[in-house]
């Protein structure tokens, strides 16, 4: 997770886009849910002390999409979030001309996957989409649902 800075909850997300208008900020505040944090000129503690996880996790979430990057790699950025928090997540992601990786243990978070690759013990051992790697009685996307129901 990035780290958060003294400063106000606009210069913390500046920092990824440091020419980025008011509009473009607001925009990507309010997909990420940053906006019901704090008003943008709201000072953020040193590393982000007054924060929860999830919000921190939101504010992070908003200055990568500010960095607009061509690729943008997610290591379980859902784990902080509520379930409103991640279908606020779904719909962040899709904007933008970029390939997004998403790690997640969550169901709900790794269902909406182009493409999905399960890992056993470091290694791919299946890949698909939810609905071809579910349709598999023995695979190892149902191994790992059998510990955590979707």
């Amino acid at each position: 997770m990035n780290s958060l800075f003294h400063g106000t909850l606009a210069e913390n997300l500046r920092l990824a886009a440091p020419d980025a208008d008011d509009d473009l900020l607001a925009e990507t505040a309010r997909l990420c849910g940053v906006d019901r944090i704090a008003p943008m000129d709201s000072l953020v503690g040193e590393r982000g002390a007054t924060l929860s996880g999830g919000r921190r996790a939101r504010i992070a979430l908003a200055r990568a999409l500010l960095a607009e990057p061509g690729i943008l790699v997610l290591d379980e950025t859902t784990a902080h979030l509520d379930n409103a928090g991640d279908a606020q997540l779904a719909t962040a992601l899709p904007r933008g001309n970029r390939t997004t990786i998403v790690i997640a243990h969550r169901p709900a978070t790794i269902r909406r996957a182009d493409r999905i690759a399960v890992l056993e013990s470091g290694r791919i051992t299946e890949e698909g989409t939810w609905d071809g790697l579910i349709a598999r009685p023995e695979g190892a996307l149902n191994r790992v649902l059998a510990v955590t129901p979707p």
